[in-house]
């Protein structure tokens, strides 16, 4: 990756399809889209040997992924010195009050619902601006 990009970390395919057309439509940068927490986890070290994370503007993340759920990948993010200050947005169908706590601790931007709409995606780009 040359160019500054918003990671989409989405296993369904027509969410990721969904989120990146409203993401795009709201953001210039380019959309990379993960299918699985571990490949996401993988691809994020990766980055940080390479210093191509600096190029990562923004991450969203589903919860419920394959192989490394969402948890995991925030862990990988929040527990790494380059990475733990990425801004994250977790793009979920879960409403656990435990699942909405532990992001929380782990300094999520914005917890959104899926379908994620236009005015939702908005306001919480907002808290990273603001």
């Amino acid at each position: 990756m040359a160019e500054p990009c918003i990671l989409l970390i989405e296993d369904n395919a027509d969410d990721a399809f969904l989120a990146s057309r409203i993401i795009g439509k709201l953001c210039a940068e380019k959309i990379v889209v993960v299918r699985d927490g571990e490949e996401a986890s993988e691809l994020l070290l990766k980055m940080v040997e390479d210093g191509s994370w600096q190029l990562i503007r923004l991450v969203f993340l589903d919860l419920k992924l394959p192989k490394m759920n969402g948890i995991g990948v925030l862990q990988t993010i929040r527990n790494n010195p380059k990475l733990q200050g990425l801004p994250v947005l977790v793009l979920t169908s879960s409403d656990n009050d435990v699942d909405q706590e532990r992001c929380q601790q782990l300094g999520v931007i914005d917890y959104l619902f899926k379908p994620m709409t236009a005015e939702r995606l908005q306001r919480a780009l907002g808290k990273i601006k603001g």
